[in-house]
């Protein structure tokens, strides 16, 4: 099975499922409406790719390719089955239309591998089996759209990989458990504070259906619970942002990689043996074109984020150095004219610099790359089928977050078309060295070296402190003791010896409460919180899988581990954002 080939910048994934027998005499008008999302779309996301995934289907499913293709926009046709069967589907008035549209350039051909233990040569003609397909099918689009449209009466039928079926499983209206038995619409009230999944909803009756009061305009939709939808006549402004976010990651790449002074991103292919097959060579790959986009994009975003703090606590400790000399030593308006330059200075500098959102790109960038980083070496040992790293981002809530709600358009691009791979024993235990060697072993020397150090950095503080309160104990002595001669004593700058000393006594304090007011920016304490738990994580992963002789006990050791690094990422990114911004309700 084909798949497309990864590209530099992430696509927008947009599925589409609709009623094969649309209503005549509305088709073009949904012809119009489908062009407005385009055209829409194109101006939010100007530098990201925009790809149609589409069953291919009679009716809407090619109605929406074609015009896409007419808007120049890529298509990945994703067929339930094999072609040839496929097309038993079909009316044969329409089947030159599809052969027609699955030959043009900018359609990519794939095929959906059945579900498990089916062959391509005992497909059903009809029944439930065939339409088991569908579902499959469904399913691919419920996982991988990052926006669905939907051509749709709005009316429920309960048809497992219908248009009713797909559009509730992709709002989280129902579970697929078939206890929804009817779908209503309420209008936005504006209560909703977070909408994850978005259906453009472009309302067309069937072909035996009356058209007159059908012809709604189209809005968005957002789950509300069983069943229950709600109605947004224009994009909701979390999607919007979501889709401006993305567009950004894309264009902040791309322009970073245009410098003269720009490094390859990092890889994680170096050492994949070759012994893994194109398919899943080129699914790796696409994990691995993220996570260095993510990793180059974290790296200089936390760079400038260091810098800007550390530009900060000189300036603080710059101020507190006139405050002091003015206060104690020199009451001079020069010493004012400088301490002033500074502070005007200094918010200048923040107020040009706060726009660019360095610290909280690095965050958003880290837990990509980590995410993707994670993903990779899962993938390797198909450990992947039992972690979720959507659901671990809607558990832990960071999508809610300004500026994290686009992660998960990126989780979609990366999502295979199928749900698992299949590799020899003997391969599963070379990756599972390989994974052990170049994931687990290196996490643990990387996370026990940050451990090292930071320990070191939070003693080295507190030596610093203690010999601060000695020394600040001391002076208070000899101003005790020796004030009176201290006060006689002028040096030739024109102050006298007391007055120098009351400076030190000052200034010391000044300063070390900007040096913790640094520490606490950096997040130093919390940081070596997160190295310690990722370390134990990883230690006690790498000696349970020296223990485990079983292959699938072994996977499942991994999943966990992938499981408790990804939501220790996401927990202490949650502890840092609060650091800088209120909670997403606050307010």
């Amino acid at each position: 099975m084909s798949q497309t080939a990864p590209t530099t910048r992430s696509p927008l994934i947009v599925g589409v499922s609709g009623h094969r027998d649309l209503h005549p005499t509305c088709i073009d008008r949904a012809k119009k409406e489908v062009e407005a999302l385009f055209d829409q779309l194109a101006a939010l996301v100007p530098n990201t790719p925009i790809r149609l995934m589409v069953g291919m289907a009679a009716g809407a499913d090619m109605l929406v390719a074609g015009v896409a293709l007419e808007r120049g926009i890529a298509v990945d046709a994703v067929l339930p089955m094999p072609l040839e069967e496929f097309s038993n589907d079909f009316k044969p008035a329409s089947l030159p239309e599809l052969h027609r549209l699955l030959e043009h350039p900018k359609v990519t051909r794939a095929v959906l591998e059945p579900p498990p233990g089916w062959t391509s040569a005992a497909l059903p003609p009809t029944g439930e089996r065939r339409d088991a397909l569908y579902v499959n099918l469904s399913d691919m689009l419920v996982r991988k759209s990052n926006l669905l449209i939907a051509l749709w009466d709005g009316q429920f039928v309960a048809l497992p990989g219908g248009t009713t079926d797909t559009v509730l499983r992709y709002l989280a209206a129902h579970a697929g458990s078939g206890r929804a038995t009817q779908t209503s619409v309420i209008e936005d009230d504006g209560s909703a504070l977070w909408e994850r999944q978005i259906v453009y909803w472009v309302n067309v009756p069937r072909a035996d259906d009356r058209p007159e009061g059908r012809g709604a305009a189209p809005c968005f939709l957002s789950g509300v619970g069983e069943g229950v939808l709600r109605r947004h006549p224009q994009m909701p402004k979390q999607l919007r942002q979501q889709l401006i976010d993305l567009d950004h990651y894309n264009h902040e790449f791309a322009t970073l990689q245009s410098e003269p002074y720009a490094r390859p991103p990092d890889t994680l292919m170096r050492e994949v043996p070759a012994t893994i097959s194109p398919e899943e060579r080129a699914h790796l790959r696409r994990i691995d074109v993220e996570y260095g986009k993510a990793d180059t994009l974290a790296v200089f975003c936390q760079s400038h984020s260091d810098r800007l703090f550390r530009w900060f606590s000189y300036m603080a400790s710059m101020m507190g150095l006139l405050f002091m000399i003015y206060a104690k030593l020199v009451p001079s308006k020069i010493v004012l004219l400088g301490y002033l330059t500074v502070l005007l200075l200094g918010l200048s500098v923040f107020h040009v610099l706060k726009t660019r959102h360095w610290f909280t790109k690095h965050l958003v960038y880290r837990v990509l790359a980590e995410t993707m980083r994670t993903n990779f070496f899962l993938r390797l040992t198909a450990a992947d089928r039992q972690v979720s790293a959507a659901e671990l981002i809607k558990l832990s809530g960071i999508d809610q977050f300004n500026g994290f709600g686009w992660l998960t358009n990126v989780l979609k691009n990366v999502e295979p078309l199928t749900n698992g791979h299949t590799v020899t024993p003997t391969q599963e235990d070379d990756n599972l060295t390989l994974v052990r060697r170049i994931w687990i072993e290196s996490q643990q020397r990387y996370f026990r070296s940050k451990v090292g150090r930071l320990e070191y950095t939070h003693k080295r503080l507190e030596r610093l402190k203690t010999g601060l309160v000695y020394t600040l104990a001391l002076l208070t002595m000899v101003l005790v003791l020796l004030s009176d001669a201290l006060g006689t004593y002028f040096l030739d700058a024109g102050f006298n010896g007391k007055d120098l000393l009351l400076f030190m006594m000052g200034l010391l304090p000044v300063w070390l409460g900007i040096w913790e007011i640094y520490q606490g920016k950096m997040a130093t304490r919390e940081l070596l919180w997160q190295y310690r738990n990722q370390l134990d994580h990883f230690s006690r992963a790498s000696i349970e899988l020296a223990q485990a002789k079983d292959r699938q006990r072994r996977v499942s050791i991994l999943a966990d581990l992938g499981r408790d690094s990804l939501m220790e990422s996401y927990l202490w990114t949650i502890h840092r954002y609060h650091r800088e911004h209120e909670p997403p309700a606050a307010g």
